[in-house]
């Protein structure tokens, strides 16, 4: 009897550690079902470094507040939406993107971020990376590009693939993350609307100082409660500021891109010295306001953040245009941003393989002397052996 409870218990011992690291799989399936996750999760795209998360299921604003301290977390997209995988995104976004092809949007190989709008849509991101540096790895400049924050601001998407295509072409040390359309809900809707589908102006939603009292005073005063600019029941309160509030604190780029139309200017934000102009559109600083994109990552972040304005909503600029915008960009960026260096612990390691690099070849130069002097003194050998024979 006791030979036979052992064999039983050493089975059951054998069979749970067999098929341990089956059950959290299906665990893991059933709490993402259930409940959004409580820290951000990996990106599945090996085209994404950072880090993000689902965003929620659709709350009217009226209905529930959210705690105003620290980031949401976010929550889970419509369940339908989960189960499905996300649609492609030209199929979903290219017949709101003026002045953009077929072509030029597959090129974009956009990915799913894994993290959703308000209303369960994906967005999108795509990473173009450097070209590596004679083999060796280095710490690149990282710039965050981000398109359509508004989704009544059609071209600001279209910018920002545009611009995508020409980053692909570039050969500076500079690692870009694209996010062509942060607002899909905003920009599907019909007619486009400027806020996302629970009615907030993203750009008014980041965790700038003194949010609580400054978003609503300025929204109630200065906007006479314009629902088009409404900053939220509370900051980081939709999954779309989430997700972008998410990606710089991990992805912590150099400089922040954001595309916005249609007021034809530039705009500028945090240290360093503003580009004077992109293109036709020139430097004119319209200020600072609660909650938006510029203040939270030049005061919070301490984040360059250059705000352009393209002069139409619906038009897009020629490709002449857009091509003069992107080169006074990268001519800023060359001037301002700090040169990309390599690691410290790579530059001890390129001092090292430079020094092996030339330690053999002086020990090369050393053998071929050796080999060139063998190789005369056989010579000289052979030339007297001669002489000695004739004579």
């Amino acid at each position: 009897m006791n030979v036979f409870c052992s064999a039983r218990l050493w089975c059951g011992l054998i069979t749970s550690l067999a098929l341990w690291p089956l059950a959290p799989i299906g665990v893991a399936a059933q709490q993402a079902a259930a409940s959004a996750p409580s820290k951000p999760v990996l990106m599945a795209s090996a085209a994404l470094a950072g880090t993000s998360q689902p965003a929620s299921a659709p709350v009217h604003a009226a209905s529930a507040r959210k705690p105003a301290s620290g980031p949401q977390t976010g929550q889970t997209p419509p369940v339908d939406a989960a189960a499905k995988s996300p649609p492609d995104p030209c199929a979903l976004l290219l017949h709101r993107m003026p002045g953009v092809s077929a072509s030029l949007c597959e090129a974009a190989r956009m990915q799913p971020s894994g993290a959703y709008s308000h209303k369960g849509l994906p967005l999108y991101v795509r990473d173009v990376r450097p070209h590596p540096l004679l083999g060796r790895p280095i710490r690149p400049l990282r710039i965050l590009v981000v398109g359509a924050i508004h989704g009544d601001e059609l071209t600001s998407a279209s910018l920002a693939l545009h611009w995508l295509a020409l980053a692909e072409k570039d050969q500076r040390l500079v690692h870009w993350r694209f996010i062509p359309v942060l607002n899909p809900d905003g920009l599907l809707a019909k007619p486009p609307t400027r806020t996302n589908a629970n009615g907030v102006d993203l750009n008014r939603n980041f965790p700038t100082p003194r949010w609580e009292q400054d978003a609503p005073e300025y929204w109630e005063k200065r906007t006479r409660k314009d629902p088009r600019r409404w900053p939220g029941p509370d900051p980081l309160s939709e999954p779309e500021s989430v997700f972008l509030h998410q990606q710089m604190e991990s992805f912590r780029p150099h400089l922040v891109v954001s595309l916005h139309a249609p007021y034809g200017l530039l705009d500028f934000d945090g240290p360093h010295q503003p580009p004077v102009r992109l293109g036709k559109l020139r430097l004119d600083r319209l200020g600072v306001f609660p909650g938006s994109l510029g203040h939270y990552g030049s005061v919070n972040q301490d984040m360059p953040v250059v705000t352009v304005e393209l002069q139409h909503a619906l038009d897009s600029p020629d490709s002449a245009e857009v091509r003069a915008m992107w080169r006074d960009l990268l001519r800023w960026i060359d001037t301002r941003l700090p040169t990309p260096r390599p690691a410290p612990h790579v530059e001890w390691l390129a001092v090292l393989h430079e020094w092996r690099s030339e330690a053999q070849q002086a020990w090369d130069k050393v053998q071929w002397r050796q080999v060139i002097a063998q190789i005369t003194a056989a010579k000289h050998s052979k030339l007297h052996d001669g002489r000695t024979t004739t004579q």
